[in-house]
């Protein structure tokens, strides 16, 4: 980023420069696995179930449930998971990274859509652990979540291509 694009970003009201970050984070995403094929996005390098394609598809449930399911109060996706113990999330045989970064791209265009104008202090149609927390809040968290996924992502794929 130059000088000059620095000093005109800094400058941004709150909500633009909230969702300009959260937009950077989503397509940091689509950029660190374009290169990947779907072996290599499957692939298991850490103990628990993690893969690229998993933190994908993880991105994509997140998604849907900040801004569908607890903003504006709209149904869950059709994987939805009832019991914190099953977490489909993480499971990717059988999926394709393109296919599944189309899912994400298209998710994170209706969030977009669900957020519109909806002032940043608006509380959230359904609660969540006992509160109605703020639009502001969830794009916060999910700059937090996008970006803390990425960190993982890009240590993954740094692991995959040494192989």
């Amino acid at each position: 980023m130059s000088d000059k694009e620095f000093q005109n970003v800094i400058h941004l009201p709150e909500r633009e420069l909230a969702l300009g970050h959260l937009d950077y984070a989503r397509e940091l995403v689509v950029n660190l696995c374009a290169h990947l094929t779907d072996e290599q996005a499957r692939t298991k390098l850490v103990e628990s179930k993690t893969t690229p394609m998993g933190i994908v598809r993880h991105l994509v449930a997140v998604e849907q449930f900040w801004f569908r399911y607890i903003l504006t109060g709209g149904e869950p996706a059709d994987d939805w998971i009832n019991d914190p113990d099953d977490d489909p999330d993480w499971d990717v045989d059988g999926l394709s990274l393109h296919a599944l970064i189309d899912t994400y791209n298209a998710t994170c265009a209706e969030s977009n859509s669900l957020i519109g104008n909806v002032d940043f202090s608006a509380t959230a149609v359904r609660e969540w652990k006992g509160a109605f927390v703020s639009l502001r809040w969830i794009v916060l968290h999910m700059v937090h979540e996008t970006a803390q996924h990425c960190g993982h992502l890009d240590i993954l794929i740094e692991q995959i291509e040494e192989r």
